[in-house]
């Protein structure tokens, strides 16, 4: 039977950069109570090393922000999903939407645009990774394709390489593509059996998360996890199989999976607790900090609601989205997180789940031991897509839904 999934944009998938290795022995602050248990490190934070004064931040305003609405053709963004800053601090950007990579200088300015829609080498059809890897090699990850691809500094192509997953049934997404190519990706099975489900009905499936490096002949499986809760928007048979519409359920748990120079790093968001593991699959530190549920009432639901409308393209995207929100049952409080991404040098981001109504976003951040450091204010509508031991290089969409690239500025007090 020949199925086919159609995912609708509620359903949204994270994704981050990762690499592995780094100390174990990496110093925990006083402020963290640690204990081993079985070759395990568990860390729990009750609260953030930083002070006042010691706090973390972004700058007042931007350094750099590129991308304007009337402005030359190659400033004009659409679906930027990845960014990576080069040795010379000029950055390439990866589009979803424009299926090319973009580089600038350091102040801004254009160098080159390569890629286009389509199949062939060079060619993207679902871009989503973009690092810099040794002497400014640019990697990149075509979902769709399955498809790693190098580039040159000056953007000619060099070469390729397929995602192999465990198996011949199933679907892999990389969610951390890392510096010297190896990959951390998510791999979820279909039972092709059982016919459609049925609409409204609410799921939450298990994915497998894998580490390839490149040259290995076989993935390392670090273990099987809670995938993302959903529910099926629209459900029924076509051309001999069957077609699925799937939705994130409204406030629903996932795991999110990220990593670096200090490890593989992954969490349910049911609760702030995260997970590194090594290079070989193993899990080797647990890392928690204190945190209070929020509460989910009909207020917050309702901004939350509004949020969605107003954001929503016309009446069809409207009428889906109150469905949506009427039929399916909201949980009790919202998740501990929503997304993680590890810096440069090994740091561990967190993002707070957004509360409705919210005017910024808030990453708590971790050392590579595991301890909760302190919280750092993102601006409102503000996705970072990677962050630099002084620098955070994202994107910003602002009150006309116009995408700029900003380059911020992290202060970091001595202390």
């Amino acid at each position: 039977m020949q199925n086919r999934l159609m995912l609708v944009p509620a359903l949204s998938l994270m994704l981050a950069g990762a690499a592995c290795g780094g100390s174990e022995d990496a110093p925990v602050s006083a402020e963290a109570v640690t204990r081993d248990s079985a070759g395990v490190r568990i860390v729990e934070s009750p609260g953030p090393v930083w002070d006042q004064a010691t706090a973390w931040r972004l700058s007042e305003e931007p350094s750099l922000d590129v991308g304007r609405l009337d402005g030359p053709e190659e400033t004009q963004f659409f679906r930027v999903s990845a960014g990576t800053r080069l040795s010379d601090g000029s950055f390439v950007l990866g589009s979803f939407g424009s299926h090319d990579l973009r580089r600038f200088t350091a102040d801004g300015a254009h160098l080159w645009t390569v890629g286009r829609e389509g199949e062939g080498p060079g060619e993207f059809v679902g871009l989503t990774e973009v690092v810099a890897g040794a002497g400014d090699t640019i990697i990149t990850y075509d979902f769709r394709q399955r498809r790693f691809s190098r580039f040159a500094p000056d953007g000619t192509f060099l070469d390729s390489r397929p995602l192999d997953g465990p198996s011949e049934s199933g679907f892999g997404f990389v969610e951390t593509l890392m510096p010297d190519g190896s990959a951390v990706f998510t791999w979820r099975e279909f039972d092709q059996d059982d016919g459609p489900p049925s609409e409204g009905e609410v799921s939450r499936d298990t994915i497998n998360i894998h580490l390839v490096e490149p040259g290995r002949e076989s993935s390392v499986e670090l273990g099987t996890f809670p995938g993302a809760e959903t529910v099926v928007l629209q459900s029924g048979e076509s051309d001999g199989g069957f077609m699925i519409a799937i939705g994130a359920t409204p406030f629903g748990r996932s795991t999110q999976v990220a990593g670096g120079t200090s490890g593989v790093w992954l969490g349910d968001t049911d609760r702030f607790e995260i997970h590194r593991y090594d290079a070989g699959g193993d899990l080797r530190t647990v890392a928690r900090r204190s945190w209070e549920p929020v509460v989910v009432d009909d207020a917050l639901v309702q901004r939350a609601t509004d949020e969605e409308l107003a954001e929503a393209d016309d009446d069809d995207d409207r009428r889906r989205i109150r469905r949506r929100w009427e039929s399916v049952p909201t949980p009790e409080t919202l998740p501990a997180f929503q997304a993680l991404q590890v810096d440069r040098v090994g740091n561990v981001w967190v993002q707070q789940f957004e509360v409705p109504g919210a005017p910024e976003r808030t990453w708590s951040v971790f050392d590579r031991a595991g301890t909760w450091l302190g919280d750092v204010a993102f601006p409102d509508r503000f996705r970072p897509l990677e962050i630099g031991d002084d620098y955070v290089l994202g994107r910003f969409g602002d009150e006309l839904d116009v995408e700029h690239i900003q380059l911020w500025k992290l202060i970091k007090p001595a202390g």
